[in-house]
């Protein structure tokens, strides 16, 4: 559970990082944008990489949502819902990936606590593709194992994601999108 005075540091620390970049804000410039003291900042996280972390995690989970969305409603076929939950997923890396800096929310080498959200969101999003290609076997083509599968499908997206996302080629790569989800998709569902 976020208290109020950690989602006012951690709004505060997104609006620096997403302008200067993590390696040029430190602990003592969050506490100054945030309004609160540098000890506040300490007692609500014990460093700058946890602050990179728990924003990162946010920025994960909040692309995890929106592919469930889409996966979720079984109303639509499934390749619909395969398409929807990667546009989706796209389209919210892009949203995160604006700015000079916001791709280091998603993959920085430097910092451990990232690094441990991303490996900790590509699990999530591969076990979440695998139970929705799963749940679908008889309308796409899955090996025995369906998180295979779902690794698989979310590499050949893998330009489609940071670090590799280049949010001043969005126009573009929204023009690509749906080639690749026709080569792909059409690929993975069984012809009836």
């Amino acid at each position: 559970m976020t208290s109020s005075r950690q989602l006012t540091i951690l709004e505060a620390a997104l609006r620096l990082f997403h302008h200067y970049g993590p390696s040029k804000t430190t602990v003592a410039d969050i506490a100054r944008e945030a309004r609160v003291g540098v000890g506040s900042v300490y007692l609500e996280f014990r460093s700058k990489d946890d602050i990179l972390g728990a924003l990162s995690r946010h920025a994960h989970q909040r692309v995890l949502q929106r592919e469930e969305e889409a996966l979720r409603d079984t109303t639509r076929p499934i390749g619909d819902r395969l398409r929807a939950a990667l546009d989706a997923r796209f389209e919210s890396f892009l949203t995160i990936a604006s700015g000079p800096h916001g791709p280091e929310l998603f993959h920085c080498a430097r910092c451990a606590a990232i690094r441990d959200a991303h490996e900790r969101f590509h699990d999530a999003e591969r076990d979440l593709f695998a139970r929705a290609l799963d749940a679908a076997r008889d309308a796409v083509v899955v090996d025995d194992d369906p998180r295979r599968t779902a690794v698989t499908l979310l590499h050949a997206y893998a330009a489609f994601a940071p670090p590799h996302l280049a949010p001043s080629r969005a126009h573009e790569l929204r023009a690509e999108l749906p080639r690749l989800h026709r080569l792909v998709l059409d690929g993975l569902l069984r012809r009836s």
